[in-house]
């Protein structure tokens, strides 16, 4: 597969100005331009004509890309990055001109949704009412169970972050087990992990002379999680998709619909959800646009 560079990607739009009204750039891959449109189209409706997205592969790709556009150019851009841990510590850039800083950790956050999980259920399952698949699912019990080791995972990494470290996020399946006949989140291993995050924190901070690391730590996690509470709404929120959220729904709705652990290709299961969803949690995209 042909791959293209930061610059080329970046100049990209210029040869297809005829198929859009406005230059998205995001973060991600090429092939992750599929689904974006799919979500942008949804976003915008048709007032605003989108056939194509940019994806510069990383944060620094899209801010360079930001910062050093042609202000001469009239022509309609917008700039998006995610929020990753620097959302959970408000060390972001703020939202400005033709920016777009997610208010969640990316933007397979705003996937993870009751809406789109019934209707990949239901076609996949060809004979109950969504009304029972609804209870099959169960959206709000299962973010409730995965909410509180998740959060308390991701607050360490943010952390981390703080203090100059670069945490290994890691992966949903890296920390599952089997309940009867479905996979779910151990949630002993993600909290050994945190732990494990948090004993590297205190090392760092004892490296650095930091006097009464405990203490700071403790400082540190209260401040946070003050902030962020311990909700459903934190979870959609703060912990990546991608690596977690993403593939325990995948699992959850392979649960439902009796699947056993083979799953739908990611690609496909983004695509189907960005179609699906309920997308009124992106509807600051399209004000700000």
């Amino acid at each position: 597969m042909l791959e293209f560079g930061y610059k080329a990607l970046k100049a990209l739009p210029k040869f297809f100005s005829y198929r859009n009204d406005i230059d998205i750039y995001t973060e991600d891959k090429v092939a992750d331009k599929e689904f974006y449109r799919t979500l942008f189209k949804r976003v915008l409706g048709d007032e605003i004509k989108i056939n194509d997205v940019t994806p510069l592969g990383c944060k620094t790709n899209v801010l360079n890309a930001f910062d050093n556009q042609d202000n001469a150019d009239k022509r309609r851009k917008i700039y998006m990055i995610d929020g990753d841990l620097e959302l959970i510590l408000d060390t972001n850039r703020k939202t400005t001109g033709n920016l777009i800083v997610l208010d969640s950790y990316c933007i397979e956050n705003y996937l993870i949704d009751e809406t789109g999980g019934i209707e990949l259920i239901y076609f996949s399952n060809g004979s109950e009412t969504r009304d029972n698949l609804k209870n099959k699912l169960n959206f709000s019990k299962w973010l409730e169970y995965n909410a509180p080791c998740l959060i308390d995972l991701f607050i360490n990494f943010a952390i981390l972050r703080k203090y100059g470290g670069g945490p290994i996020i890691k992966n949903a399946h890296d920390f599952l087990t089997q309940n009867g006949k479905q996979t779910i989140l151990d949630k002993d291993s993600i909290s050994q992990y945190s732990q494990e995050i948090k004993s590297e924190i205190i090392q760092r901070f004892v490296i650095n002379g930091i006097v009464n690391p405990d203490d700071t730590y403790s400082n540190d996690y209260i401040s946070i999680s003050d902030k962020w509470k311990t909700n459903n709404m934190t979870l959609l929120r703060i912990v990546s998709a991608k690596n977690y959220l993403i593939p325990l729904f995948q699992f959850r709705i392979n649960y439902c619909i009796d699947k056993g652990k083979s799953l739908v290709p990611k690609n496909s299961f983004k695509l189907f959800l960005a179609d699906k969803c309920d997308i009124k949690r992106l509807s600051f995209i399209k004000e700000k646009i």
